[in-house]
């Protein structure tokens, strides 16, 4: 078979873990990439089509499938996911690549683990699988593939680190074969503006991952960025987005662009609703309220906890006033906040859980229910792979397990106590809420602004 007759299949798994089905633009770009280099490229997007692992062995054998390609975009998921690609190879010998942040830290635990992983991507794959899949479908030297761990029959291997990419606007926009049905079930459109975050949080692989194989921080240019919410709009009718950066607004930088983009925005008279993730030191009235102006409904807001203690051992570089700060200022614009929140790490203390009760009360305060989405009250820190978290867990011989099912007890064991308590709680408040057909979160609407009725 010649290579113009291999093409290569885009797997995004099912986890039972997910709440709804999101467009997969890590996929969306591999395949833009895949296309530009003339080769054929399907996306399988099975939390949006809930094909079973038959259907996708059909798919592949109907499109001459020569490389499959599986994405772990959250660790939690990885040993469902693993399965199912197990459960996938073992019917087919069609080469088997996975890609993500979770895979690219924990390469050779997986490859040790499961033999149906051909290969894995480190970083970024827009230029890695492309050349990947050209010297697979040729009879070529995998190994001299840069950016990638292999195997080669008992042997796993690794090659050299590639370099991310510098000039994001370089890339061709993500490839949108699935956006009507992910409309249709979502109600708006995803969007990176910039990979990576000025962040050093301790429990975020984000930098780790970034900082490795080149810049912590790239962003896309103003006018590419408004070029693909024009095409999107045009081509889908699309009018609610949500950008998926780590972090929309990073430094003096970030800030400009954030006001540039507002600007153009509103001098092109592009109408659109849009949401994005910052951290609470780059909310400021002035910039907010531009945004607001633009179209911004919704910010998950990295707010994490409000411990001082807490938020330095987390290096968030941030104090609780500044949470409270940013939340009232969201919050007098009307603005909806995710919060994000973690309730225990392996250090707290029960002053600790004290001071984030009190915190919780006063958010309560200044932002008022309809415009702040749920806090899980158990949430706890996890150990992700690459994470300084996890050094420090498996430093202290406190870490349990491994990637793919870890765990860790608390220092105090009358906090460790709590926790399994309030969890037991927790589990049956939402049993409870499902048995009654209520949702276990409330929801953003989109056309609101303001948490579903």
């Amino acid at each position: 078979m010649g290579n113009a007759e291999k093409t290569v299949l885009l797997i995004n798994p099912l986890w039972q873990g997910l709440d709804e089905p999101f467009e997969h633009l890590g996929l969306g770009y591999l395949a833009a990439c895949l296309r530009r280099s003339g080769i054929g490229t399907e996306i399988c997007n099975l939390p949006l089509t809930g094909d079973p692992v038959a259907a996708v062995l059909e798919m592949t054998a109907d499109k001459k499938v020569g490389l499959i390609g599986v994405s772990i975009t959250f660790q939690e998921s990885a040993a469902e996911i693993l399965s199912f690609t197990a459960r996938l190879k073992g019917r087919t010998e069609v080469p088997l690549v996975l890609g993500g942040i979770y895979p690219t830290f924990a390469a050779e635990e997986i490859m040790s683990l499961f033999p149906a992983v051909d290969y894995i991507v480190k970083g970024e794959g827009e230029k890695t699988l492309p050349e990947l899949a050209e010297v697979l479908f040729t009879g070529g030297n995998a190994r001299e593939v840069a950016g990638i761990f292999g195997r080669t029959g008992e042997e796993i291997w690794e090659t050299a680190d590639r370099p991310s990419v510098g000039d994001l606007d370089s890339l061709p926009f993500p490839v949108r074969d699935l956006l009507p049905e992910v409309l249709e079930q979502t109600g708006y459109a995803s969007l990176l503006s910039s990979r990576g975050c000025y962040g050093r949080c301790t429990f975020c692989s984000v930098n780790a991952f970034f900082a490795r194989f080149g810049a912590k921080y790239r962003m896309r240019s103003v006018e590419n960025v408004l070029a693909e919410m024009e095409e999107l709009q045009r081509n889908y009718g699309v009018r609610n987005f949500a950008f998926n950066d780590a972090n929309f607004i990073c430094g003096r930088k970030g800030r400009e662009r954030a006001f540039e983009f507002a600007e153009a925005l509103l001098k092109r008279g592009i109408k659109a609703r849009f949401s994005i993730q910052c951290r609470v030191n780059d909310v400021e009235k002035e910039l907010f309220a531009l945004l607001k102006k633009a179209g911004l409904c919704k910010v998950f807001l990295g707010v994490e906890s409000g411990s001082q203690t807490v938020l330095d051992r987390f290096q968030k570089d941030a104090t609780v006033v500044q949470n409270l700060e940013a939340l009232k200022v969201l919050s007098d614009l009307d603005i909806f906040v995710a919060m994000g929140f973690i309730m225990f790490d392996y250090r707290t203390t029960f002053a600790e859980l004290a001071e984030n009760m009190a915190f919780l009360r006063v958010v309560r305060q200044v932002t008022g229910k309809p415009y702040l989405a749920e806090v899980d009250p158990v949430s706890k820190v996890l150990p992700f792979a690459g994470t300084k978290v996890e050094a420090e867990l498996k430093k202290l011989g406190r870490y349990r397990g491994n990637t793919l099912s870890f765990s860790y007890s608390m220092a105090d064991p009358l906090v460790e106590a709590a926790y399994r308590g309030l969890k037991a709680a927790s589990s049956v408040s939402r049993k409870i809420k499902t048995l009654r057909g209520r949702s276990v979160y409330r929801e953003f609407d989109w056309e609101t602004g303001k948490i579903k009725d």
